[in-house]
Formats: C-alpha cells, structure tokens, sequence
C-alpha cells in the first residue's frame, strides 16, 4: 500500500471518528482550569480538557482532586467546580435573550457555585441525589458529599430547594443556607456561606 493510500486511510479514520463531537450540541467552554479536568460523553472514556475547549451536552465533567474548573455557557451562566467533583449536563437548550431554553446539571459530588445568566429563571434547575432546585436571578453555592448530603446556600437571588424524597419545598433568601440529609430530612435554614465551595 502507498504512503498516499495509508495517509488516506489514516485521514478517513480521524475523521470517522471526529463526527460524534462535532455533531454534539457545544453548549459551553471551558473558560477556567486548574491543573487538569475531564470531559465523558456518553459510554466514552473520560479526556482531558484544555483551556477553552467545548462543553458538550450529555457530558460528564470531573476536576482532579487538587483541580478546579470553570464553565462559561451559552447564556453566559458559569459554572465552577472545585477538587474532586462531578457534574452532568443533563439538558441544555437556548434560543437567546428573552426566547426560550432550559438547563439541567446534575451535580453528582463534591463542591460547586453556580451563577445565572440570560437563560429564563424558571427554566434552570439544578438537580442533586437529594434536592431539585430552581433559581431566581442567582448565585449558589452547593456542597454534595459522597453518601448524598447536600449543603446549598444562597448568596444573591433567591432559591427553591425541594426534597426529592419527601416533596417538601423551602426558599432560602441570599445569606441562608441548609443542608439536606440523604433521607431527604431539611435541616434548619441558616444564616451563612456554604463552606468549601468555588
């Protein structure tokens, strides 16, 4: 075989290959990293993100134990992950400034803040093993540990956290925090800062 036939082959290859992700829907970048992050589309191996590369829908996103990772959205939401955490992007769709979208991550572990953007408030949630939350013009912090808990906290906006367990629903107000147990029990709302977050 040619070294033409060979390169041909090799070309043919790559591209084949290519076409998944370039046909995922980009729905953000990787704006901030420190040192290393992956990205897993699903049933894929995870592989290592550089800085300003594209964030795809239905990917698995996990910082290193000493990492961290910003995303910048379309709708210029961010989303900054600290050491060791793991978020899907369950959903994403958006048709601007005032049309219409939605957002779902799903958090998994470990310590996140989210700040909104254009995205319409009522079509953002963020969902863990053991809350649902919907935002109103928001930062949040939130802290997810291994068996589920979930400390979530509300710097500016306000914030509905409901128990995925129970059905119960509180708003926090900016400055209130609660942690929510696996068994989907609500703590006491108060007054402070998710400890640990980005």
């Amino acid at each position: 075989m040619s070294i033409w036939r060979i390169r041909a082959c090799l070309a043919a290859c790559v591209m084949a290959l290519a076409v998944p992700v370039q046909a995922a829907d980009v729905v953000g970048r990787a704006t901030a990293l420190r040192p290393m992050a992956t990205q897993a589309a699903p049933q894929n191996r995870p592989v290592p993100l550089g800085l300003n590369a594209p964030i795809f829908l239905f990917s698995a996103l996990q910082t290193a134990p000493t990492g961290a990772l910003q995303v910048t959205f379309v709708d210029n939401s961010q989303l900054s992950m600290g050491p060791a955490s793991l978020v899907v992007i369950d959903q994403y769709m958006f048709a601007g400034p005032g049309g219409s979208g939605r957002q779902v991550v799903r958090y998994a572990k470990g310590a996140f803040r989210f700040v909104s953007g254009t995205m319409p408030k009522d079509r953002v949630r963020i969902e863990t093993p053991s809350v649902s939350m919907g935002i109103r013009g928001t930062t949040i912090r939130t802290l997810v540990t291994e068996d589920g808990t979930t400390t979530v906290g509300a710097d500016e906006g306000y914030l509905f956290v409901t128990s995925k367990q129970t059905g119960q629903t509180i708003t926090l107000s900016p400055g209130e925090k609660v942690t929510i147990k696996p068994g989907g029990e609500i703590g006491a709302i108060i007054l402070g800062k998710v400890e640990g977050c980005p």
